[in-house]
């Protein structure tokens, strides 16, 4: 081979070799890979990042170790890329956290490394939370001072139409009350008025009846008074004789009862005589021999008859 040929050669693979490393070194820089830095990137992954920007610190246990390196955004969430000094090191379960520097200064992401033993590779995710700051209270204060202007609104828009609606209300109500008392006014006219005057004319005539019959009722009463003084009168003087009567009635009513008494004592004479089955039934014997006799005889009368002599005067002519 020439030594041409060979020099073309040599400067054909340099610039290869240049066109390649100049094309990996811009994919790096696309992707913010650096080489030469001195820090490691992670993406953490959180749903939104508000008042974060490129530059903000990057604090590991509160130590300043690292910034934000840029932001993907996402259908729902945020990817915050992050630089790490490579002395840091972080595990699977790392998080962050967005929170405020200062009271109304800038944000930093606060990153807890884990403690799980398994680390998380570089360009590795891991999930963080937004800590919304003064800021965001008083966006959320005004979100709700709006809702609650637009609640004000509707609630005087209610009590504007419930008064209105009330007004009616009361409106009708008050022209019904009107209405039933013009119909009462009427069924007093028509009604009323005539049963109290037939009410009042009864008692005019119960009164006139009475002014006439005054004497009769006085009569009557005057004849009430005498008859019972009278039987005051007879009930005095018959005192004793009512004691004795009434004396009496307590003894009749004692000798029943001691009549009673002895009629259900099995030792007495009459209630041996009541109580007793050996007299029932010889009474019953006596009976039942009086029967068969008495039928006997009405069976065969001459039995009986046949040695009395009876001689009946038909004509009143014999010896007497």
């Amino acid at each position: 081979m020439r030594p041409e040929e060979k020099r073309q050669e040599i400067i054909v693979g340099v610039v290869v070799l240049i066109i390649l490393a100049a094309t990996i070194m811009g994919i790096m820089w696309g992707k913010k890979y650096d080489i030469f830095s001195s820090r490691s990137y992670y993406t953490v992954r959180v749903a939104r990042a508000s008042g974060l920007q490129e530059g903000d610190p990057v604090t590991v246990s509160g130590v300043p170790k690292g910034v934000v390196d840029d932001f993907i955004i996402r259908k729902d969430s945020v990817d915050i890329i992050i630089g790490v000094d490579k002395d840091i090191t972080l595990f699977s379960d790392a998080s962050a956290i967005i929170s405020n520097m200062e009271l109304l200064g800038s944000k930093k992401v606060e990153v807890n490394p884990g403690r799980s033993g398994f680390r998380l590779v570089e360009h590795g995710i891991f999930r963080g939370t937004f800590a919304g700051g003064l800021e965001d209270i008083f966006e959320t204060t005004g979100a709700i001072s709006t809702d609650f202007q637009t609640l004000l609104g509707n609630f005087n828009k209610t009590l504007l139409l419930l008064n209105k609606a009330m007004e009616e209300d009361v409106q009708a109500s008050l022209h019904t009350l009107h209405n039933t008392a013009k119909i009462i006014d009427s069924l007093m006219v028509s009604d009323i008025q005539p049963g109290l005057m037939a009410m009042k004319g009864a008692l005019q005539q119960t009164e006139e009846m009475v002014d006439s019959k005054r004497e009769d009722i006085d009569t009557i009463v005057t004849n009430l008074k005498s008859v019972s003084n009278t039987l005051n009168i007879v009930v005095d003087d018959n005192k004793d004789k009512l004691a004795r009567s009434i004396a009496s009635l307590d003894k009749i009513g004692a000798d029943l009862s001691l009549l009673s008494t002895r009629l259900k004592d099995p030792k007495s004479s009459l209630g041996k005589l009541t109580l007793s089955d050996s007299l029932y039934q010889r009474m019953d014997s006596i009976t039942v021999n009086i029967n068969a006799i008495v039928k006997e005889i009405k069976e065969n009368p001459k039995k009986y008859l046949e040695h009395v002599n009876i001689n009946v005067d038909m004509f009143g002519g014999g010896d007497k």
